[in-house]
């Protein structure tokens, strides 16, 4: 070996001799730096950017709902799948990530779902002959349905999340009531204490209802405010048969729309004065007692009393308490109805008893005023109900009633039938009995 060549080996042993083993830099990182998370209850993804110098190995404590997966790119190398939560409880889990060294966890706290029970309509109201209505219902909760015994589901009921229409039918409406009111109510089965029940109220209102003005005459054998003309009118069952009536001086309520008759005034002079006096058909003029017998034998149409302005506040006063005498005496409360002209009289009858029936025919005070009076409707002409076109609901909307006279068209049938009057006098009951058959097919 020459010099050279053992110079060279002594340099290389002595560089190997000199030089330091260098391992690398341990590493292992998490993109974004914050590991716990907040997330809605629908399904998603998360997605973070790992990286270690040892293998990584990764799991979750709720694989059925939270699954990780680990792919080779660069970034965004950790999925998490989060299914959607059907539960109204909030869940959590947690996935660990490690490299053998040590360990990262990463929290998911993801919403329950909320609970939804909502009804598109709070208020029904059904009229002109109305039996059927639909209410459209968004779940995500089961309920039960409670209904009035009159409201019935139309098919069957059963619960599916999501929209739901239902159709609901009415039975008739008895000829006795002017409307009826119900509450349907929606209950949430197995649902968190915050969700409510829903209720819809319901009105069914009465079909417009028919009263004979002075009785259901015009032929010769039933003349105006007769017996004869009063039967003809219970024979149809339609809701009413108005009545004029006034006072004779010796007290007798009997029946004339006008003041005198042949000749005779009437609340001047006693009833024996008009013993004498006949009918076209022969009756003698006739008693409120007399109508009163025929309606006690019947329980479909009520009388409408008109008590006629008379001369004297005295002699409406004195009118007024007879009347209601014979009423109550004979126990046909609730068969009667009341109206007159007169505030007087009309005051009277209230001040009687403020559940007496009455309504005002004058016209001339709005909705309002015979609200605040104590009144239980209007009565008004055509061409007032037609200068005052709003009247009608606005009386409905104050719980009052409504009533036009007198009505003998058809086209003036059809036009206080839309505007929702609850009655209609009219000189043609049978006629206009017919017409509201067609409307409620």
């Amino acid at each position: 070996m020459n010099y050279h060549t053992t110079f060279s080996l002594l340099l290389i042993l002595l560089l190997a001799c000199g030089k330091e083993t260098v391992e690398p830099d341990p590493f292992f990182t998490i993109q974004p730096a914050s590991l716990t998370l907040q997330v809605e209850a629908g399904s998603g993804n998360k997605f973070f950017t790992v990286k270690s110098d040892k293998s990584l190995l990764i799991s979750s404590d709720h694989p059925n709902w939270c699954i990780p997966t680990l792919s080779n790119v660069s970034f965004d190398n950790l999925k998490i799948a989060i299914s959607a939560n059907e539960m109204f409880e909030g869940r959590t889990a947690v996935v660990t990530v490690s490299n053998g060294t040590e360990s990262r966890h990463i929290t998911i706290h993801q919403s329950g779902k909320q609970p939804q029970l909502s009804v598109d309509r709070s208020n029904v109201t059904l009229q002109h002959g109305e039996a059927q209505f639909s209410l459209s219902v968004t779940s995500n909760i089961r309920y039960t349905v409670e209904l009035p015994e009159w409201i019935q589901l139309k098919g069957e009921y059963l619960w599916q999340e999501g929209k739901q229409l239902y159709t609901f039918t009415l039975s008739a409406l008895p000829d006795e009531l002017l409307y009826r009111e119900g509450v349907l109510t929606f209950t949430p089965v197995d649902a968190p204490s915050e969700v409510m029940s829903l209720s819809v109220q319901v009105m069914q209102k009465g079909f417009t209802k028919v009263i004979a003005h002075r009785g259901y005459w015009r032929t010769p054998d039933y003349p105006q405010n007769s017996l004869a003309s009063l039967q003809r009118a219970l024979d149809l069952e339609i809701y009413g048969s108005e009545l004029d009536v006034w006072i004779t001086n010796d007290g007798v309520v009997v029946l004339n729309h006008d003041a005198t008759i042949s000749g005779i005034n009437i609340e001047n002079s006693s009833y024996a004065d008009l013993k004498e006096v006949r009918l076209s058909n022969g009756e003698p003029i006739p008693t409120l007692q007399g109508c009163i017998d025929r309606v006690k034998a019947q329980r479909k149409t009520r009388l409408v009393i008109e008590i006629k302005p008379h001369a004297t506040t005295v002699n409406e006063n004195r009118a007024v308490a007879a009347v209601l005498e014979l009423v109550n005496n004979n126990g046909v409360t609730d068969q009667v109805d009341y109206i007159s002209f007169s505030q007087n009289i009309c005051k009277g009858l209230i001040a009687n008893n403020p559940r007496n029936r009455v309504a005002y025919l004058n016209g001339n005070l709005a909705p309002d005023v015979l609200k605040a009076q104590g009144y239980w409707g209007l009565d008004y002409s055509s061409s007032v109900l037609k200068s005052n076109s709003g009247w009608v609901q606005v009386a409905k909307s104050l719980g009052l009633t409504a009533n036009v006279w007198t009505v003998n068209t058809t086209a003036d049938y059809d036009y206080f039938i839309t505007m929702g009057v609850d009655f209609i006098t009219t000189d043609n009951p049978l006629e206009l009995k017919q017409l509201l058959a067609t409307y409620q097919k």
